[in-house]
């Protein structure tokens, strides 16, 4: 069918404009901005339309459910399109299953409104879109007239990446003889004074402990000098797996092309007029544009594991920043051991649940530990990428010390201190009515707990609301361990964040409000409670707050034991056992 396009239109997503001529903005009838690009718009005597009045703050259950549907999509010879590249038994289509949603699929819940508005255009000119794949592919399904600049549209690896490399193959001989069997993959992000991240502290502590020989392949996104400072404080030699992984997948582009696989598959879905279905099956199959990349890359790994000599392999969870390393390991019969580093319902790390997966191997860690018996039977019911022979109760990755602080109230007056938790993957237009409601309402003195590294809701209220910080004031702006954070206040409350829940380690309460983005991620509006811990509205939110302190001590207690178990068995010592009994029976 023929579509009626009409019109031409510039669609800017940063906080800059095109550095264009005035003779280069006259193709354009129309010029969707941020608000703040308003006034220079139409001093260019353009029409202006508001970016957010076309972009939504998206679902994470809607993107899994899409995410899910694309798994099941067909071929035209009836085979399913995640079943269509099988290597050693995998289906590597699944390694990429959570990029799809975080990706393409959620960022269509957010772009949907803003995409229908551009495939009636004529001509579409897009300046530096998140997520320009999506973009492309849209357009291009519906026959659209485009051109996008990406913003980081770098083909070659960047010098930090060749600079890990290096760093790679200065350790790698040291590795081959030192043959430390255990390899841990971590991140590059330090805990000061330590030399390790900040989130495996309890695990390095076992190590250390155990006196347990290690080397670390680390998914380093760090700057170039961060690198090279951090691996003079490490003073261990290091493998920089997601370098050697990047370099591997450029190498493959490079030497084969890219698209050479989609057109040696010789992928097709069944015949259809339909644009909607173009555009879902390049999303579908994108990642197998370089599948060469993909298995090269796990051939590069799982050769530097066998020269090392690994035998056990600490990976919290199969995720699409380390299947190259999981695949790597299961090809060399190497057992990997895991644990649940956050509590993750199945909405969002879809990797932990790939709903349809029935490949004929597993792609996930061979044990996963867990914080409670509850978590085990809800993996059970609803993952798919785990047997239930591969969960295990582990208790929490960092569990309560017997010192831990007191579960009495923080104050015996009528005002009630909250905590408001500063969520990195918040929609601030959407958290901002619930800090401001608590703010003004009498008798709550609120807190604000951001995030030790880089915190997006903190610097977008440094941009747009700095009054906000201001009447907070400094002595409420909390940044320490979030335990820390908790134990100075009554209640604690957020969208989704694991940290609003660990209140309850504390036995306080948790509370958690309604966004579009995160709905009610925990299904507490579910539990057959007495009491509520979540709130529809600012409105209730405040209402859950008051009536937080009548909460029974035991209801908490429940709560605990149903997300944490036994706050106090301490998960990262098991990871710890488990490979040690790996080593045992793989000795030779």
């Amino acid at each position: 069918m023929e579509i009626n396009k009409k019109g031409s239109v510039l669609v800017v997503f940063g906080n800059d404009l095109p550095a264009k001529k005035g003779q280069w903005w006259k193709q354009f009838d129309i010029v969707i901005a941020p608000k703040k690009l308003e006034a220079k718009i139409l001093q260019c005597g353009l029409s202006y339309i508001d970016l957010n009045s076309l972009v939504d703050p998206g679902n994470v259950q809607e993107a899994s459910e899409l995410a899910r549907t694309l798994s099941r999509l067909k071929l035209s010879d009836g085979r399913r399109v995640s079943k269509f590249v099988n290597y050693h038994g995998y289906e590597l289509w699944w390694m990429h299953y959570d990029d799809i949603c975080y990706k393409f699929c959620f960022p269509f819940t957010q772009y949907r409104t803003l995409l229908t508005y551009l495939k009636n255009c004529e001509l579409i000119y897009l300046y530096k879109p998140p997520f320009a794949s999506l973009f492309r592919y849209f357009l291009e399904a519906h026959k659209s007239k485009y051109e996008i600049v990406e913003e980081f549209s770098q083909t070659i690896p960047s010098v930090g990446t060749f600079v890990q490399l290096l760093l790679s193959l200065i350790s790698f001989p040291w590795l081959v003889v030192r043959r430390a069997r255990l390899m841990v993959w971590t991140s590059d992000q330090f805990d000061l004074p330590r030399t390790h991240d900040f989130r495996m502290a309890y695990i390095y502590d076992e190590l250390y402990k155990k006196k347990l020989a290690f080397v670390e392949f680390i998914r380093s996104m760090e700057s170039t000098r961060t690198v090279i400072h951090h691996a003079i404080l490490r003073r261990r030699p290091a493998i920089y797996s997601y370098a050697i992984v990047t370099v591997t997948h450029f190498l493959a582009v490079v030497l084969k092309g890219r698209g050479s696989d989609k057109k040696t598959l010789n992928l097709r879905l069944g015949a259809h007029d339909n644009p909607e279905d173009d555009f879902w099956f390049s999303v579908a199959t994108c990642y197998l544009l370089n599948v060469t990349g993909d298995i090269w890359s796990i051939q590069a790994i799982r050769f530097i594991l066998r020269c090392i000599g690994i035998r056990a392999a600490i990976i919290s969870a199969a995720v699409n920043r380390n299947f190259h390393e999981v695949l790597a390991c299961k090809l060399l019969g190497i057992n990997i051991v895991g644990i649940q580093h956050g509590l993750s319902p199945r909405y969002y790390f879809v990797s932990d649940y790939m709903f349809d997966f029935d490949g004929e191997k597993m792609m996930s860690v061979d044990r996963y530990g867990l914080c409670s018996a509850w978590w085990k039977e809800y993996y059970i019911k609803n993952s798919k990428a785990y047997k239930s022979d591969q969960l295990f109760v582990s208790g929490p990755m960092r569990p309560l010390q017997q010192k831990s602080l007191s579960y009495l109230p923080s104050n015996a007056t009528a005002v009630i201190k909250v905590l408001f938790v500063s969520e990195q993957l918040c929609v601030p237009s959407e958290s901002l009515p619930f800090l401001l409601t608590l703010m003004e309402t009498a008798n709550i003195s609120l807190y604000i707990k951001f995030r030790t590294y880089h915190d997006g809701f903190e610097e977008w209220l440094k941009e747009n609301r700095p009054e906000i910080l201001e009447k907070i004031g400094k002595g409420k702006i909390l940044r320490g361990a979030m335990h820390e954070a908790i134990s100075q206040c009554d209640a604690v409350v957020g969208s989704h964040s694991t940290g609003v829940m660990e209140a309850l380690l504390q036995l306080k309460p948790p509370i958690f409000f309604l966004t579009k983005k995160w709905g009610d991620y925990f299904d507490l509006s579910d539990c057959d409670l007495e009491y509520k811990f979540f709130a529809r509205n600012p409105r209730e939110l405040v209402d859950c707050v008051r009536k937080s302190e009548e909460i029974p001590r035991d209801t908490l207690k429940k709560l605990q034991e149903r997300f944490f178990g036994d706050p106090y068995q301490n998960g990262s010592k098991w990871v710890v056992e488990q490979v040690e009994d790996i080593l045992r029976n793989t000795r030779q």
